[in-house]
């Protein structure tokens, strides 16, 4: 019987058959306009840098970002270098004077040789308030270096006694004691202010922070300083070791993940050698064009980057398998390769167009995340997907169509009496007939267990929590995570929250009134848990207030009187102190408190900045605004933007989605039908993260886009044929038995694939990302589940193309 293909899809199909066979007969223009995109792709692709800056993940009208900048501005940067160090073989530690010594001639070199370094302050250099008489000298704690050992631990009683320095500079016990190297660049300066060498352009190593990190630990290891434990932490090192991750996993990354493609491809499926380098060549000409595309519009490699290689080399290699198993199918037959090719594409372009589209989307729809990393990722992630599909359609296609035109005659005749045997290994085919008596014998009870399933992990759904912690992102051996970890547990928290205070007066600041409500802000959150340390003017003011009076500590304790504390400042600043620019204003109507908080989850960190602002609104500053900013806000907003994109992001991804479907089969009922299994990995996987208490952070917010891309990549290829192998035969029983011997092997091969290039993620020194790829893996294996035991039963049930027919009946009785 001859049937009126009028479907979008089939008409698509025909198409791409007229553009195969165009490719073909012009196969060296294909060949010439392939190397082209690779010499222009491998030329802008030298001009993307790394960044992993907050001028990355913020665009420059973002008002978390622009009040940032503001305080960067007025107060200068806050980023620091802070390292920790211990003297484990000398008596005294720390204040040992040999170490002490060493330390003395490592903050001078430190100063001297580190790019972008305003500041550094240690033991010996950090600046100290001493009475003298009825003035003050303000100058650093050992401006002339002590000469017997009793003189240096005279000294460190000094230090202990004064709160400002413990638990900054030295800990409660002496036997730890810490550098900072305050930076005058941060993460939000533009290029042109942080490349160091104008000759050596923007490679990464020639930028801050890689720049200054690399001088720091070049420094460390030098032998003058031996005998010294440094454990380095702070802003610079981090960005500096996210940098240095995400170049190594996106290098390594991509060349294991070819090599798993490569190995799984020729086991799986028996293609010829230049069969399998097809598609090798399809995915790494999209990756080379990818980052062409993204040094042209200047994006970056950030965060998300270091996943997108992989992702494309899957999503590519996948694709063509269907590609090449209906191209082997027809080649074994006919021994015709140009013809084969033609054939090949003509029955499953309209599929490859669709899931190409829909997967396209999926990372779309994540543009409207304010996090402009992402929203960039979103953008050059879904051109990847369209490289990989027209270079399928053109490039690979040409390669096929090279090699030997015909088969032996033995396997002509196991081709006729078996296509898809003679591609594919026995045991894929016996898999797909397990799931065909299945769906068959028993499709009532897989659609209720399947719906059974989806309920169960609804409920874990609906626990998930958006959370994320910057130092667990790392896994354990990561030098920077072992090294902040110590920092914390011996010093304390080392992110920063910054408060800032706006009198809208001119010597404001001055104030008794206002200096007291900073000071209960200050001790109120010193009293919650996960701060552990806190800093403003007032602790400046206690301290000259202390120094006026003898050194007594009863005196550590705010002026009550304004005269006299305008008087402090005044000689504080002729006496040649410095530090108090980093908490006023030049005409005291602002200030600062900063706090250092525990390296901790971004919902705790919400909820302690939430309690503080409650005891703000009860306990205000007189005529005062109060605003925050620093690195930590930023973290909690960026926590803030996942949990919008999750909302924003998923609606419109499945709303798109489903408007696809109904596109392609030409019908709202099918369309619908279809969505069911698209959507089971992902609430499966969620459901799972949610009575697991797995925390929904900024990668595993992809796992619905990507899980959902790939279901609906193998959903469209199985329901066409369903649909094409009903129309043929007139019976529901028959069509599934026909459409999952024809695509099934196709979907556990590519399955198969995906499966082994998503563990490649396990290489990543990155937590965030080995969990994303285990999550990943169980997501595309829920969704072969779904397509080969939920959706075949579901079809079988709803009969949703219309009554059975016999095939001598008309098509207009059928058209579905």
């Amino acid at each position: 019987m001859s049937i009126q293909n009028n479907k979008f899809v089939d008409r698509v199909d025909q198409l791409f058959g007229h553009i195969a066979e165009w490719a073909v007969h012009h196969r060296v223009v294909v060949l010439v306009l392939s190397l082209l995109m690779l010499g222009l792709g491998l030329y802008f692709a030298g001009m993307v840098k790394s960044d992993n800056s907050l001028d990355a993940y913020f665009d420059k009208s973002d008002p978390a970002y622009i009040a940032y900048s503001e305080y960067l501005d007025e107060f200068l940067s806050d980023e620091v270098t802070y390292i920790v160090y211990r003297v484990p073989n000398r008596e005294h530690g720390p204040f040992n004077i040999e170490a002490m010594s060493q330390i003395a001639q490592l903050s001078q070199a430190f100063a001297d040789e580190v790019a972008y370094v305003r500041d550094v302050v240690s033991l010996p250099t950090v600046e100290l308030i001493r009475a003298d008489g009825d003035s003050i000298t303000v100058d650093e704690l050992m401006v002339e270096f002590p000469e017997t050992q009793a003189e240096l631990l005279a000294l460190r009683e000094e230090v202990l006694s004064r709160p400002l320095y413990v638990n900054y500079l030295i800990n409660a016990k002496a036997d730890y004691a810490a550098i900072i190297l305050e930076m005058e660049r941060s993460s939000v300066d533009p290029l042109e202010d942080i490349i160091y060498d104008e000759a050596l352009g923007n490679q990464l190593e020639n930028l801050y922070p890689q720049v200054s990190d690399n001088k720091i630990r070049e420094i460390l290891a030098r032998s003058e300083y031996s005998g010294i434990e440094f454990f380095v932490t702070g802003d610079v090192p981090m960005n500096s070791a996210y940098n240095h991750v995400f170049m190594e996993d996106a290098a390594i990354g991509t060349a294991v993940t070819l090599l798993v493609l490569a190995i799984l491809s020729s086991i799986l499926f028996r293609a010829s050698l230049l069969a399998l380098l097809g598609p090798l060549a399809v995915v790494v000409l999209s990756i080379v064009m990818v980052m062409g595309m993204m040094g042209a519009f200047g994006w970056v490699l950030g965060l998300f980057f270091g996943i997108v290689p992989t992702l494309i080399c899957a999503v590519g290699v996948a694709q063509s398998v269907h590609i090449l198993l209906e191209f082997q199918r027809a080649h074994a037959e006919t021994g015709d390769r140009q013809a084969s090719v033609k054939a090949a594409i003509a029955k499953v372009g309209g599929a490859c167009l669709l899931a190409s589209i829909t997967t396209a989307v999926g990372f779309l729809v994540m543009a409207v995340s304010q996090l402009k990393v992402l929203s960039e990722m979103a953008l050059y992630a879904a051109s990847g997907v369209v490289f990989t599909f027209v270079l399928s359609m053109t490039l690979l296609v040409v390669v096929l169509s090279f090699g030997k035109s015909s088969p032996s005659s033995g396997e002509a005749r196991a081709a006729k009496q078996n296509p898809t045997k003679s591609t594919v290994l026995p045991i894929v085919m016996r898999l797909v007939e397990v799931c065909i008596t299945v769906n068959l014998k028993r499709p009532l009870t897989l659609v209720v267990l399947g719906a059974g399933v989806l309920l169960v992990s609804l409920v874990g759904l609906a626990q998930i929590k958006v959370d994320f912690n910057f130092l667990e992102d790392f896994k354990p051996h990561i030098e920077w995570r072992q090294d902040t970890e110590l920092a914390e547990s011996v010093m304390g928290g080392i992110l920063n929250v910054t408060y800032i205070v706006d009198t809208n007066d001119s010597e404001g600041v001055k104030r008794p009134d206002v200096l007291k409500a900073i000071e209960g802000i200050q001790q109120f959150a010193e009293s919650q848990a996960l701060v552990k340390k806190a800093y403003s003017v007032v602790d400046v003011q206690k301290d000259l207030n202390r120094s006026f009076h003898g050194d007594d500590p009863a005196w550590y304790r705010l002026p009550e009187e304004r005269d006299l504390i305008a008087q402090y400042f005044l000689v504080y600043e002729i006496s040649g102190g410095e530090e108090l620019q980093e908490f006023v204003s030049q005409d005291y109507s602002r200030t600062v408190m900063e706090l250092r908080v525990e390296m901790t989850g971004s919902a705790a960190i919400t909820e302690l900045l939430n309690t503080i602002d409650q005891y703000i609104a009860a306990n205000p500053i007189p005529d005062a605004q109060i605003r925050k900013t620093g690195i930590g806000l930023m973290w909690v907003k960026m926590g803030e933007y996942i949990a919008d994109t999750q909302l924003y992001g998923y609606s419109l991804l499945f709303i798109m989605v489903a408007g696809f479907l109904c596109l392609a089969f030409g019908s709202v009922k099918v369309g619908m039908l279809a969505m069911i299994p698209n959507l089971a990995p992902v609430v499966v996987v969620l459901g799972v993260m949610g009575w697991l208490g797995i925390h929904l952070d900024y990668m595993k917010l992809l796992l619905a886009t990507i899980a959902i891309g790939i279901a609906v990549d193998d959903t469209l290829h199985l329901v066409i044929r369903f649909r094409r192998c009903f129309l043929h035969s007139g019976n529901y029983r028959r069509a599934l038995e026909d459409s999952m011997r024809d695509v099934g092997p196709a979907l556990l091969i590519t399955t198969v694939i995906l499966f082994g290039a998503f563990s490649c993620y396990l290489l990543s020194n990155m937590a965030i990302i080995s969990s994303f790829g285990v999550l990943l893996c169980l997501a595309i294996s829920v969704a072969l589940l779904a397509d080969m035991l939920f959706m075949p039963a579901l079809l079988l049930l709803t009969k949703p193309f219309g009554p059975e027919f016999e095939p001598g009946e008309t098509a207009a009785r059928i058209a579905g």
